[in-house]
């Protein structure tokens, strides 16, 4: 078939155009398909960049943490001032200053304590206004092998000669108390009889103990040498029973007899479960012989003396010392090969929250035979009653531990120009001493078997003692007494005859 030229033309032409416009479909197709899977490559990229960045924030985190411990290793290094090897120590302060290995192995807490007193006695004459150190002590408890402990402690506030008071070693002991009911005690200690003599003096209701248990009944030294058991064997109960010389401080027995001491104690309130509040009874009891001792044989005598609260002295088992100011009662020992002395003491405590009442009443007997055949048989009845309040509202019961009270800790403790006050406590105690079986010799009683020393003396006194206590922080007190005695018969002392003493006595305190 023979078509015109430019009909042909027009036929390529056409032709031409369809095959590009198919190309270019086919084009547009590929690229499409490219910008999607290029959109998908994109996406993932993204989400491996968030999974990465998640990653490098947690490892940021975890290098932050080794830095801070790298660089608190390195303060702990620089405060130890040297290597060292085997267990840390560590140091820490609470009632004491106290260090101890991470084991528990041993322990070593440092105590002392500071009394620094004030008296003004009338009358007058009887002795002067005085500043003096009542106590000054320093001593360490050792621990170790978790049942064993070692106290040693010491008196500075003796004269120069020693003489006053107490000689240098109040405390000197071994303690094994692996059995919390049966702990055991050698050396040198305080035997417990009564609940007011056998707390600590750091802790005590009044600046000096009661007539009744800081001489009278008693006479027997603070601290003795010998072996005590003692325990908590049952919630809310308490014991201990001492064997000791009977011979007083710092002395070796000078006679073959010694001194049998026990003391039982239950506390209701801890039974019933009862908060805020303590309801102790106890009975304490002691046996002993008074003999005369190889110093009577020098030409001493050896007597029984008491003192009053005011004059803050104790007396021993055996006094070798002349009449000295405040002295009320003195009787020479029983001049006979041997004279039983029997004590037999009961006590009681009842708090709840901020108030307590307490009291105790003992009664000695002294039975026997002198050398001339002559029977003795006498007694000496002391007894006091007391009631405090904690004004800032602490509990007593918070202080009450193994039969005792000890620490008050206050709510605030005393901070000038802030709000804390401190604990303040307000007391009154009546105490009573009476020894009337003990005469002089023109009204009846027979020589060698226990009559006053002299005339000077009397064999009953009565005491009221008004306290107001601060206490500033469980280590600090400031404590204020008023002490009005009144003596059955008028006393005699350095010329002055009366039958009253009143003073005010002042202490500052601090113990750790």
């Amino acid at each position: 078939m023979n078509l015109p030229l430019h009909f042909k033309y027009k036929i390529l032409t056409i032709t031409i155009a369809s095959a590009f416009s198919m190309s270019v479909q086919a084009d547009e197709n590929d690229l499409s398909e490219q910008i999607k899977k290029l959109q998908q490559m994109v996406e993932k990229l993204q989400q491996q960049r968030a999974e990465q960045d998640k990653q490098m924030e947690l490892l940021t985190k975890e290098l932050v943490g080794i830095e801070n411990q790298v660089s608190q290793s390195k303060i702990v290094k620089s405060e130890e001032k040297g290597s060292s090897k085997g267990s840390p120590i560590y140091g820490g302060y609470k009632d004491g200053l106290v260090f101890e290995d991470g084991t528990g192995n041993w322990g070593l807490q440092i105590n002392g304590r500071l009394q620094a007193d004030y008296r003004s006695i009338d009358p007058h004459e009887w002795k002067n206004d005085t500043f003096d150190i009542r106590r000054a002590r320093f001593g360490a408890t050792f621990s170790f092998l978790k049942d064993f402990a070692v106290r040693v402690e010491g008196e500075y506030s003796n004269t120069n000669d020693g003489s006053k008071g107490t000689t240098a070693l109040t405390y000197g002991y071994l303690d094994y108390k692996h059995f919390p009911g049966a702990k055991l005690r050698i050396g040198q200690f305080k035997p417990i009889f009564g609940l007011e003599r056998g707390e600590s003096t750091n802790f005590t209701d009044f600046q000096e103990l009661s007539l009744a248990t800081a001489t009278g009944a008693s006479f027997n030294s603070t601290y003795d040498r010998g072996i005590m058991l003692f325990g908590s064997p049952l919630k809310g109960t308490y014991y201990n029973l001492e064997y000791v010389n009977g011979s007083g401080q710092n002395n070796d027995a000078m006679q073959n007899g010694k001194d049998v001491i026990g003391r039982a104690a239950v506390n209701i309130a801890d039974l019933a479960g009862w908060q805020k509040s303590v309801v102790h009874f106890g009975i304490s009891g002691s046996e002993n012989t008074v003999q005369k001792s190889s110093a009577a044989a020098t030409g001493n005598v050896p007597t029984l003396s008491a003192y009053t609260e005011a004059n803050g002295i104790t007396s021993n088992t055996i006094a070798y010392t002349n009449t000295t100011a405040t002295q009320f009662f003195s009787t020479t020992a029983f001049n006979s090969a041997s004279v039983d002395k029997n004590r037999l003491g009961f006590e009681t405590a009842l708090t709840y929250g901020p108030v307590k009442l307490q009291g105790e009443y003992i009664n000695t007997n002294f039975s026997g035979h002198t050398l001339n055949g002559q029977n003795v048989d006498k007694d000496i009845s002391t007894w006091y009653t007391s009631l405090t309040w904690l004004l800032t509202g602490e509990n007593y019961s918070d202080s009450y531990k193994d039969a005792m009270f000890g620490r008050i800790i206050p709510k605030n403790n005393f901070a000038f120009g802030q709000d804390g006050l401190g604990a303040i406590e307000l007391g009154l105690r009546y105490s009573s001493f009476d020894a009337s079986d003990f005469n002089t010799v023109a009204k009846g009683c027979i020589l060698g078997s226990g009559c006053l020393t002299s005339t000077s003396f009397t064999n009953q006194a009565d005491a009221w003692t008004a306290g107001a206590k601060w206490i500033l922080n469980p280590n600090a007190r400031i404590l204020l007494n008023y002490i009005y005695t009144s003596f059955d018969t008028p006393i005699t002392i350095n010329g002055l005859t009366s039958d009253k003493e009143k003073a005010v006595t002042l202490r500052a305190q601090y113990d750790f």
